[in-house]
């Protein structure tokens, strides 16, 4: 009995070693499909100055990501989001210069701390307003974009725009209407800071985490319209891995903290996109 009980004891040993060195491994859902691309998604490292507490965690967390991100040899580099806690010009600042680091292509879109939180339906309490837009895009550049690097189309919107009527949106509206007119000859990534749904697509509105749905529905429209297979976002500081109608939706855990506090863990997500336009993803934890 005790021998048995010992060659169990080294099976399940065995076991748990084969999961540790599987964990964050690249795994194709099917072998035969060929690697176009590998992207490091981040969301909300929420740069900013403070030196204790909570808040002084998340630019270690950020340093170290970008490590990761470097050591795995990634294609392109996308952030969803909450670039920083308030969106203060020395965060902006100091957000620039960490950035720096990545070895691969960084392209990033704003999310509700740098430019304020969306419009809820039917109400008036959001904070996005042109200014902040305006005063984003003065530091960083159009906080929407066409960008084709490593074989793929990467479409980046202003998401806490969506459902503001600002003249702003109406304009990032006709862009995503020329850009998803039709399917691309390329993989097509959209990203941004809110996820469309967080768990249908009939949702309600009216909520802190989820774009509105009237918005939703017009962006969902265009996806089907130009095939994109994969939209990927943040802002709910932790993991969503949704697939509907031949699109993944993917939310990435934070760089910052995860919510709830102290039970999710924060990091980065792979995601490896196939030439037929399929997109796996991989967590990445902070180590």
């Amino acid at each position: 009995m005790r021998f048995c009980q010992r060659i169990q004891l080294v099976v399940a040993a065995l076991f748990a070693c084969a999961i540790a060195a599987n964990a964050g491994a690249e795994t194709s859902p099917d072998p035969n499909l060929k690697v176009l691309a590998r992207v490091a998604l981040l969301s909300d490292p929420h740069v900013n100055r403070a030196t204790n507490g909570m808040d002084a965690t998340f630019r270690p967390h950020f340093e170290k990501a970008i490590a990761q991100v470097n050591a795995a040899k990634v294609d392109v580099v996308l952030i969803a989001g909450d670039l920083t806690q308030d969106g203060k010009p020395e965060e902006c600042a100091d957000f620039k210069e960490l950035v720096k680091r990545f070895r691969a292509p960084v392209y990033f879109v704003p999310g509700n701390h740098d430019v304020g939180h969306k419009f809820n339906s039917g109400h008036t309490n959001g904070t996005v307003t042109s200014e902040r837009v305006a005063a984003w895009e003065k530091t960083f550049g159009p906080s929407w974009f066409s960008k084709k690097r490593a074989g793929l189309r990467v479409i980046g919107i202003n998401s806490s725009l969506l459902g503001s009527g600002f003249e702003r949106e109406d304009t990032m509206w006709k862009f995503l209407e020329r850009e998803l007119a039709r399917p691309a000859r390329v993989p097509t990534i959209l990203f941004m800071h809110y996820p469309l749904f967080l768990k249908s697509p009939d949702e309600p509105g009216g909520e802190y985490f989820n774009t509105e749905p009237a918005p939703r529905a017009r962006l969902l429209h265009l996806l089907q319209q130009a095939a994109v297979k994969t939209v990927l976002t943040g802002h709910t500081h932790r993991s969503l891995v949704i697939r509907r109608d031949g699109i993944l939706f993917l939310t990435t855990p934070p760089i910052s903290f995860g919510l709830p506090r102290g039970e999710q863990p924060e990091g980065w997500t792979l995601v490896t996109v196939f030439k037929n336009g399929e997109a796996h993803d991989t967590f990445q934890p902070i180590e």
